[in-house]
């Protein structure tokens, strides 16, 4: 399911993961899969738009091999203090090719993002998505899927 599906059907819980996505910082964690198998773990900046959730891919990162050959991912947020609150994201990624596209996807994208060349752009369809926050030492959490809406 697209970003924006995912918004119409949760939009509390989407607000959140917009937020914590787009940490002052800019940057969140996506994790693929290399060639042998392992995991690999990137920081990314992800670009939130009107149009749905993408990471752009420098085209000279292992990453952009990794996320070609296997496009399920993870992406997650920094644990954001006091308490602990966090955000992640399990999808498959597809990658935007056609420059049009690339350029309405990233229109009105949070912080203003641009695309050079030299990055491959990806957006992500939503499998489950997680949120969390500590809170006097006891947790709260969230949890949502594409097949089955709310878990």
């Amino acid at each position: 399911m697209l970003w924006t599906q995912f918004a119409e059907q949760e939009p509390e819980l989407a607000l959140r993961g917009q937020e914590l996505l787009a940490e002052e910082h800019g940057y969140v964690y996506l994790s693929t899969v290399s060639a042998d198998g392992g995991p690999r773990l990137h920081p990314v900046a992800p670009v939130l738009s009107d149009r749905g959730l993408y990471v752009a891919v420098t085209r000279r990162s292992p990453k952009l091999a990794d996320v070609r050959a296997e496009p399920r991912v993870a992406l997650h947020s920094n644990v954001l203090p006091p308490d602990d609150e966090e955000f992640s994201v399990r999808g498959v990624v597809r990658e935007v090719e056609d420059e049009d596209a690339r350029e309405a996807a990233v229109a009105g994208a949070r912080g203003g993002a641009r695309l050079s060349d030299a990055l491959a752009l990806f957006e992500v369809d939503l499998v489950e998505v997680g949120w969390s926050r500590w809170s006097e030492g006891k947790p709260t959490r969230r949890r949502w899927r594409a097949s089955g809406g709310p878990v």
